[in-house]
């Protein structure tokens, strides 16, 4: 067998790459069964046929859910325009970072750097925001679809907290169906 992320052997019975530390399975650029480089977006490896998509799958199946509990989202809302705002960045902050755990895309920008790199660019950083959290929504709940665009748009015409309930809401019905 072959890491993932950077292509070196590995024994089948080791939980991780003792070159580069990733957890055996994880990883994207090189083949698991060959250990040739690949696209990110490959959908099977050029040298040997490998498909790619069974990985994805696997990994969209096995999501990381511990650890993140539900929240209401009637009350984050509420919470929101009572504290006017305040709220609202703490979820902000606690939904990019659970969405990142929850989709498996743990290498994304985490909730506090995403709302630094928001104030600095005077907001224009949570229209990508939204787009990527559209994607990671798609993943938890395990459709295909254009939620990315959905987000983009709500964000385009001021309903961004709409975007922030209707991911919360995804997150939640994948937490319920994984207790």
């Amino acid at each position: 067998m072959y890491c993932r992320n950077c292509g070196q052997p590995i024994d089948d019975n080791q939980p991780i790459c003792l070159n580069c530390g990733v957890q055996a399975g994880d990883g994207k650029y090189y083949c698991p069964n060959c250990g040739k480089s690949i696209a990110e977006e490959a959908v099977f490896c050029v040298n040997c046929g490998f498909s790619m998509e069974n990985l994805r799958a696997e990994r969209e199946h096995n999501m990381n859910l511990s650890g993140i509990k539900q929240r209401s989202v009637a009350l984050a809302i509420v919470l929101s325009l009572i504290t006017c705002g305040i709220y609202n960045i703490y979820w902000f902050i606690c939904l990019t970072n659970e969405m990142n755990k929850a989709s498996g895309r743990t290498s994304d920008t985490g909730g506090a750097m995403a709302f630094l790199f928001t104030l600095l660019t005077c907001g224009i950083y949570e229209y990508f925001w939204a787009y990527k959290l559209g994607e990671k929504r798609d993943i938890v709940a395990r459709k295909d679809g254009y939620s990315g665009v959905i987000y983009l748009i709500l964000y385009f015409c001021g309903f961004g907290i709409i975007a922030y309930a209707l991911a919360q809401d995804a997150l939640n019905k994948a937490i319920a169906e994984n207790q």
